[in-house]
C-alpha cells in the first residue's frame, strides 16, 4: 500500500481513479474507438403549455430582469432635466448608479430622494415631482428585504412553460455521485441570457428532485437591485432552495452551512465569447469557485447544456475590449433571437443538459495557488470529458468545446 500525505499527491491518485473510471464507463467499438455513451437517465421535460403563453412568459420575465434599472435611471433623468438640462440629466444617473450600487440600500435610497426632490422643489416642475416620486418609490421598495412570499403555482407554471417554448428540452445524468448537501453544480455555457440554465436547471423540477435543496447564485445587481426581478426571486423560494446573489460573501456563507449551490462561472465573459453554433466557455481565468469548494471539501459537478449556442445570433468582434469591460461588470453584447422579437430566444432549439460525475475535493482550509490551479485544471478536464461523452447524443458528434 502506498501512503499519500500531501494534497497534491491525493489529487494525483484520485485523478488516476477518475480516468480509470471513465475508461470503464465508455465501451469501445470494434475499431478501438470509444462509442458515444447515452446517459443512464435522460428525462424529457413536459411540454403541455401553449407556445404563445410560453413566449409571453419569456418576454415578461426577461423584461422584468432588465427593465427595473433602466426605469429607475429614466425616472432620475426626467426629475433632473428641468434643472440641469438633457446632457447632465442623462449622464448624472449613470454616475450615481455606478456609485450607489456599491453602498447600502438605505443610503442609496436617501441619496436618490434628496437629489430628485431637490431638483423638483427648485424648479417647481410638476413632471419633475412625478418622476422624483417614482424613483424614490422604486428605491424604497428595493430596500424591503422580501417583497412577496413563495408561490409554488408560479414555479410550476414557469417550469412547464419554459420547456414548452423550445423544440425539445431534456435533463440527463449518468452518475450516482449526486448527493444532497455539500455539492456545487457549475453550469456552462452562460450564453446570452442563460436560456438552458433557466429551462433545464433553475426552473426544472426534475433537477430540483435530483439534487435536493440547492441555492442558485445570480448577479447581485439583478437579485438585490432589480425591483421587478426580485418579485420572481422571492416567489421562487421553497423546499427546493432559492435564488441568492453570487457575491463572495454569500457563497462563503452558504458553503459554511454545507448548502448545495449552483452557479454559472462564465457569467458575462461567456456571453461576450458567444458565437452562434460554436460551443465556447470562458473558464481558464475563473478559478475562484474551485478555491471556495476546496476550503469546505465540496463535491464539484460540471454541468453542460447543448443547444445554448443556437439560442441567439450575436455581435462579434472587438473581443479584447469587450472582455476588458467585463472586468468592471459591464455586459458588452448585442443579439437577435426571433426576428419579430429579438429579445426572445430562437424557439427551434433543442436544449439537452447533462450533469457530470462529482469531483471529490479534499478539504484544504487555505489552498495554495498551486493546489487551486491543479484542481481547476482537473475540473476543466472533467468538463471536456462530459462534453465529449454526450456530444453525439446531442446531435453534434464532430463538434469541439473551446475553453477560453
Amino acid at each position: 500500500r502506498t501512503y499519500i500525505n500531501t494534497p497534491l499527491e491525493m489529487a494525483a491518485a484520485s485523478d488516476i481513479e477518475l480516468k480509470e473510471g471513465l475508461l470503464k464507463e465508455e465501451p469501445s467499438g470494434s475499431n478501438g474507438t470509444s462509442q458515444a455513451a447515452s446517459s443512464k437517465s435522460l428525462i424529457e421535460s413536459k411540454q403541455d403549455v401553449e407556445w404563445w403563453k410560453a413566449a409571453i412568459l419569456f418576454l415578461v420575465c426577461g423584461l422584468s430582469w432588465v427593465a427595473s434599472i433602466p426605469m429607475l435611471l429614466l425616472s432620475i433623468t426626467m426629475s433632473l432635466q428641468p434643472l440641469v438640462g438633457w446632457v447632465c440629466a442623462f449622464t448624472t444617473p449613470g454616475a450615481m448608479f455606478a456609485i450607489l450600487v456599491q453602498v447600502d440600500q438605505k443610503y442609496a435610497t436617501i441619496a436618490v430622494f434628496i437629489v430628485c426632490f431637490s431638483s423638483a422643489i427648485i424648479t417647481r416642475n410638476s413632471t419633475s415631482f412625478v418622476f422624483a416620486s417614482i424613483a424614490s418609490f422604486m428605491m424604497l421598495f428595493n430596500g424591503i428585504k422580501q417583497l412577496c412570499g413563495s408561490c409554488p403555482q408560479l414555479l410550476d407554471f414557469q417550469s412547464r412553460a419554459y420547456a414548452s417554448y423550445h423544440k425539445r428540452c431534456a435533463l440527463g445524468w449518468d452518475t450516482d455521485s449526486i448527493q444532497p448537501g455539500k455539492s456545487c453544480f457549475a453550469c456552462h455555457p452562460h450564453g446570452m441570457t442563460s436560456v438552458g440554465w433557466i429551462t433545464n436547471v433553475l426552473w426544472n423540477k426534475n433537477f430540483h428532485q435530483r439534487v435536493g435543496k440547492c441555492y442558485y447564485l445570480i448577479d447581485g445587481t439583478l437579485r438585490n437591485k432589480g425591483l421587478f426581478a426580485r418579485l420572481f426571486c422571492d416567489a421562487y423560494e421553497g423546499p427546493h432552495g432559492g435564488l441568492r446573489d453570487n457575491s463572495r460573501e454569500t457563497m462563503k456563507e452558504l458553503l459554511q452551512q454545507g448548502e448545495s449551490v449552483c452557479l454559472e462561472p462564465g457569467a458575462y465573459q461567456e456571453a461576450t465569447a458567444f458565437i452562434y453554433g460554436r460551443d465556447r466557455v470562458a473558464l481558464k481565468n475563473r478559478a475562484g469557485f474551485v478555491k471556495y469548494c476546496l476550503q469546505k471539501g465540496y463535491r464539484l459537478h460540471p454541468v453542460y447544456t447543448f443547444g445554448e449556442s443556437e439560442t441567439y445570433y450575436a455581435m462579434r468582434g472587438c473581443e479584447s475590449l469587450r472582455f476588458w469591460l467585463n472586468n468592471y461588470g459591464i455586459p458588452t453584447v448585442a443579439f437577435v433571437g426571433m426576428w419579430w422579437c429579438p429579445v426572445l430566444p430562437r424557439a427551434d432549439c433543442e436544449l439537452l443538459t447533462f450533469i457530470g460525475p462529482a469531483i471529490e475535493l479534499p478539504t484544504i482550509a487555505e489552498p495554495s495557488s498551486e493546489e487551486v490551479k491543479y484542481w481547476h485544471e482537473k475540473y476543466m478536464t472533467a468538463l471536456k470529458v462530459l462534453y465529449d461523452k454526450h456530444k453525439a447524443e446531442a446531435g453534434k458528434p464532430n463538434s469541439e468545446l473551446d475553453i477560453l
